[in-house]
This record gives structure tokens, sequence and C-alpha cells, in this order.
């Protein structure tokens, strides 16, 4: 696949990267970029709210006024966002970029203790905050507070201000880790990563054919399911769409009937979900009740695509493309696999995104041959600049400018890449290394297998031995030695899990990341 662009490097320290040339060099200046060539057009959807380009920018434009004028935010400042997915986020978003200063996502499900640890660390100076979930008790680690429902005093009231003097090397976000050992450490996402995912996503939409912001009347549209504090949906779909004069339509929360209505009443031709979701929705008679038609792009990541899946995907969405992308808080998108790829290698994750660089290190960085297995490392315009206030953490993971991702992987000879398994999760069986990623790729291929978690058990003779726990699709009920059998063509024998434990659902952080410690131990 031709890209679009070329590519002009730049130093960044010691090392030299891949940037788009004649690029936006803020997120806000992106923004107005939109603004200014498509004003009318619709920026944001949600339930009967419905603001234009002009809208959002001057929503934008008075809060940043009153952040400023009254919270005393300014350029550097972190400002804390804790909202749901509704039209007081994008303005949100905006106005503190506008005005220079730091957003600080934080997830909206964490508990107090959990969400007082990151206020303290990174001390906001103020924040926009969902009154009806946010915890008063916590008002006293941030001076200055505004509730989304006094949002509606402000618009139309003319606030105004002019926008911070930044350059794309400044933090522009702070994204949390989900934390599955130790606390969760603070993501400095910069100008330069956001602007470069939303362009680069847009240069893959280019090379698919499937959009031509300048051609149409009405840009393309995608419906956000997930939790903006997430990377996908913040850095991968919600800013790509801006970039591109399309439209956000926000959901708060999954609900399959209202999913399907919005995807055949705003003609959704963008989405973005896990396979798992995916199986849901696919799953449901409501799904044969809807035109699916419009969808032009459904990306997914977090796990392999099933064939059979895959298959129900393409009968679905008939006019649709497919992505695979594989990605971290860090590195958002680094490794991407592009629809007949998805297809032809169900287990991959795909190669380098555009403008991006992958590898397989060993120790010191040393790059391995194709077939060893070893850490996945990462370079690129996407790369974050650290975590924020932890020098210790950030000196072991970003190296000359390239992000040590913690996944343990391999190279085929085709240039494509497979995850084998975190490194702290490895298991050692009787000297012999299982890689639980590589097993549950495996059994993600079982039509009947919704989640799957691999992971080791103590075992006084072997060390560890190989276990699985498993959510069923809904309807389903396969056997213990069903599963196997499918995997004994497919894995060596000392991979194929010893202990299989179907359960309800898989032990889950705030951040959706499986808390493997908390799976069945005796069998």
């Amino acid at each position: 696949m031709e890209t679009i662009l070329n590519f002009e490097q730049k130093e960044i320290g010691s090392a030299k990267i891949n940037v788009y040339p004649d690029r936006p060099h803020t997120v806000y200046g992106m923004f107005e970029q939109t603004v200014s060539m498509y004003p009318g057009r619709e920026a944001v959807v949600y339930g009967d709210v419905r603001l234009t380009y002009r809208d959002l920018d001057r929503r934008a434009d008075e809060l940043a006024s009153h952040l400023q004028r009254v919270g005393g935010v300014r350029k550097g400042d972190r400002v804390a966002v804790f909202l749901r997915n509704d039209d007081a986020f994008p303005a949100a978003f905006l106005a503190i970029s506008k005005l220079g200063a730091i957003s600080v996502v934080l997830n909206t499900r964490l508990t107090k203790p959990e969400l007082q640890y990151q206020l303290e660390l990174t001390k906001p100076q103020a924040s926009v905050v969902d009154g009806e979930i946010w915890n008063k008790e916590l008002d006293d680690f941030i001076p200055f507070k505004v509730e989304s429902c006094f949002l509606a005093d402000l618009w139309g009231k003319g606030g105004t201000c002019l926008p911070a003097a930044c350059t794309e090397e400044d933090v522009h976000t702070i994204l949390f880790t989900s934390g599955t050992t130790g606390n969760p450490k603070g993501v400095q996402i910069v100008h330069r990563n956001l602007i470069h995912s939303a362009l680069r996503l847009e240069q893959y939409m280019k090379m698919l054919g499937v959009i031509d912001a300048g051609a149409a009347t009405t840009g393309n549209k995608t419906l956000i399911v997930a939790p903006m504090f997430h990377v996908m949906a913040l850095q991968e779909q919600f800013l790509p769409t801006i970039r591109m004069a399309g439209a956000v339509i926000m959901l708060s929360a999954l609900n399959i009937e209202a999913f399907l209505q919005l995807v055949e009443n705003e003609k959704i031709d963008f989405l973005v979900g896990s396979p798992a979701i995916y199986r849901i929705l696919l799953g449901t008679d409501e799904v044969k009740k809807y035109d699916m038609a419009s969808i032009k792009i459904a990306g997914f990541g977090a796990a392999p695509m099933s064939p059979d899946l895959m298959a129900q995907m393409r009968r679905t969405f008939v006019n649709a493309k497919f992505f695979n992308g594989f990605g971290l808080t860090e590195a958002s998108i680094s490794l991407a696999a592009i629809d007949a790829e998805c297809i032809e290698h169900p287990t991959s994750v795909g190669h380098p995104s555009l403008g991006c660089e992958a590898r397989i290190v060993g120790g010191k960085m040393k790059e391995l041959p194709r077939g060893s297995i070893g850490e996945i490392a990462v370079r690129g315009p996407n790369v974050a600049s650290g975590y924020y206030e932890d020098p210790e953490e950030t000196k072991k993971v970003f190296r000359d400018g390239w992000f040590l991702t913690g996944d343990l992987g391999r190279i085929d000879d085709d240039g494509f890449f497979y995850i084998a398994s975190r490194k702290k999760d490895m298991i050692n069986r009787g000297g012999e290394n299982v890689y639980p990623v590589e097993v549950e790729n495996v059994m993600y291929l079982h039509p009947q297998v919704l989640e799957a978690a691999v992971y080791g058990v103590p075992d006084d003779i072997m060390g560890e031995k190989v276990a699985a726990a498993i959510v069923a699709v809904p309807g389903t009920a396969p056997a213990i030695d069903d599963i196997k059998v499918f995997c004994a063509d497919k894995l060596a024998k000392y991979k194929i899990p010893e202990y299989i434990v179907f359960v309800g659902a898989l032990p889950k952080n705030a951040g959706g990341k499986v808390i493997k410690g908390q799976l069945p131990r005796t069998f």
C-alpha cells in the first residue's frame, strides 16, 4: 500500500524520528484549521445536542476564558477532566488545549483512593467534572472546580481569550496507565503525538479510499462508545475525526439498541471496538433489524479476530474495510494490519504503522533475528515523552527515542509482528517458556470463546503449569476437551493449558485490564 505523504526527520534529543511535513504544531491549531474551513459542519452529537464546528469553537473559547479569568489557569498548568462521554468533554478538552494547559484525563470508574493518588501526583490548578459522579470529598485536591451542569451558564456569554503559544513538544495531555502492578503511571502525551495520530489515520483512510473530506458536504462520522479516558477513543477516534472535519457521535455507555440505532440514523462510517464487543453486537437478533451499510472502516484491537467473527463482520458490514491496531497509552497505534491483512494474518498485529519503526530486541537493546522471541520496541512520532514526575521509570523504558513496550513478540519472514506475552506474565513450565498471549490468540480463534486469560499456577514438579480462564460466547457451552483439541494442532503440547475453567467474567481493573492474580489457582 503506497503512502500518501513522505516523511521528514526531526531530532528529538539524540534520536531522529519521522514526522509529517506541513503539519500543524499544536492540537488547538489543528482544530482551528478545521473550524476555519468547515465552520458549519456538525462536529459533536450527543442526544439532542448537535454542535457545529463554529459552536464547538465558541464553547471551547468561553470555557477557556472562564478557566483563565476565574480559575487562574495558565500555560503548563494541569487541569483535571472527570467527564463521561457527552457534549461537555470535547469543549473541555479543547478549552484546556487553547490555554496551553495540560489536561489530566481521569478514569470515571476509579475509586476515591485511586483518584486521590492521581490528583496528589499531578496537582491540578483546576478541574472540569461531572457533578453527578464526582466525589466531593476530592474537592480539597483542586483549587478551582467547574461542574458540567453549570456549563450552560457560560455558553453565549461571549467570554474569549487568545490561544497560548505552544510547541509540538509541549505536554498536552496526561493519561494514566492501567496499573495492574503498582501505582498507575501518568503518561505525558505531547502535541506531536496527538497530531500525528490524527494525520496517520487520515492517511490510512485516504489510502483505503474511504474518505475525501473536501469532496463531501458532511465529513465522516464516528461513534464513540469507549470512554474518552482511553487512548483509543481520545487519540484514535476523537482527534482524527476533528482533523478530518467529521462528526463525533458520543454514547455515554454501551447499549446495543441505542448503538445500532445511531449507526443507522446517523450513517456512521467509522467504528472501533474490541473483538468481544463486536462478538456481542453481532450475536444479537437486534443487529438484523438495522442497516449497517454506512460502515466504511471497522477498527479493532486488544485481541485477534477469529475467522468466523471476521466472516460475520464482512457479512454485516458489507461496505467496510478493516483495521487492526496495536498500541499502548505510551505509543498509540505502533503496529497495524490493514483490511485483507487482518484476514490473511488473523493472529498478527501487523507491521509498523505509518511513520513508526518497530523491532524485536534482547538485552542492551540488541536487535534479534526474525523468528526470535524478544521485547517489542517502537520509535516514532507517536511515542510519548515519558512518565510524569517519574524519571526512574522513564529511564527504564524510554531509550534514545525507542519505547520498550513490555510486550514479548516476534516477527515472521514477511515482516508481520506477533505478540507472545507481557514480560511479567511469561510462564516457565519446567524450563520451557510459555507466552500467554500466544495461547490466548489461538483460543480467540475458537468460535465459542468470547474472552480468554492464560496464566501460570504453581506446581511442585514443573514449577508452573499453564491454566486458562475462559468466558464463553453467550448461548454456547464449549467443553474443556473441545478447547484442548482445538489447540492441539496449533500449539506445542507443553503450551496447551492443563487446567481450563469457565467463568462468567474475567476480573478487570477500572482500565479494563485483566487482573490475573484474581483468577482461580486451584482446580
